[in-house]
């Protein structure tokens, strides 16, 4: 939809992902987590049940809810695999996938065959069969969960997300946007911060407030998984807020607006030709 509009604009997506547990860094947690052993973890239906107090029809309402979503995106959801709610093994693997640039890949086929398969992705077996279908050694893999390696930055994501990042429901990813026009060399990154919701997106140039940067530009945000629809209208609004080509040709209002849009302090600027040196200076 957007390249179909937009036929002279590329997108470029870059995504990292950070490990996080309903059950936080708790061993103790009301979820099953840590000291699960594999093949003795509940199902995610019977998960559910605990997680919607014990309600047996608001669960049913719950899994009928997502597999509807999951239909329309040609999923077909089981909710007879078995889950661990601190899968530190799983979240272990995709940070090893990013060393390789194929996190992404590995958590595709990581999460078809937890979500549509069966295949619980708390267990081994899994994740060396989806390392290996991404195009990942296997085998390398599997020597590197025989270590401790990573193990302590998983439980020290699981606590900070939520105690020091304050998020405290759902998982994060952290997307890095680049939108760049045809013959254009210079393009302006932005990104995507996953927050409490199945999930919670915000979307913001670099340089954007989120658990995860500082700065002083403002952000938009989608509340759920979203649609084609409305991340069309986040994608142009990343896109009008890219600087032209001519900035001269922006208006003083415009000019300004994109100053504070990028923490550019403009005191004392009065003239238009002031506001252009300065964007053009950020650039």
């Amino acid at each position: 939809m957007f390249h179909e509009r937009h036929p002279d604009v590329g997108l470029l997506l870059n995504v990292t992902r950070h490990p996080y547990s309903f059950n936080g860094d708790s061993r103790r947690g009301s979820l099953a987590g840590h000291g699960t052993k594999e093949g003795n973890e509940p199902t995610w239906h019977d998960s559910l049940l605990g997680y919607c107090g014990g309600d047996a029809a608001r669960r049913a309402a719950a899994e009928d809810g997502m597999r509807m979503l999951g239909r329309r995106a040609g999923i077909e959801l089981d909710y007879g695999v078995q889950t661990n709610w601190q899968p530190i093994d799983s979240q272990r693997s995709m940070l090893w996938a990013r060393r390789f640039g194929l996190a992404e890949e590995f958590m595709d086929h990581l999460g078809h065959r937890h979500f549509e398969q069966r295949k619980s992705a708390s267990h081994r077996a899994t994740l060396l069969d989806a390392a290996a279908a991404a195009g990942l050694d296997a085998s390398a893999l599997g020597e590197f969960l025989d270590s401790d390696e990573l193990v302590a930055d998983v439980w020290t994501s699981y606590g900070s997300t939520i105690h020091e990042k304050g998020i405290n429901q759902r998982p994060v990813a952290l997307t890095i946007f680049e939108i760049f026009r045809e013959n254009d060399e210079k393009s302006l990154p932005t990104c995507l911060v996953g927050i409490n919701a199945i999930p919670y997106f915000v979307f913001g140039p670099v340089g954007m407030r989120s658990p995860f940067r500082s700065g002083p530009r403002a952000a938009t945000t989608v509340n759920g998984s979203g649609n084609p629809d409305e991340f069309l209208r986040v994608f142009e609004d990343l896109l009008a807020r890219e600087l032209p080509a001519d900035i001269g040709a922006l208006s003083v209002k415009q000019l300004r607006s994109a100053c504070k849009d990028r923490g550019i302090n403009t005191v004392g600027c009065s003239e238009k030709g002031d506001l252009v040196a300065l964007l053009a200076a950020s650039r």
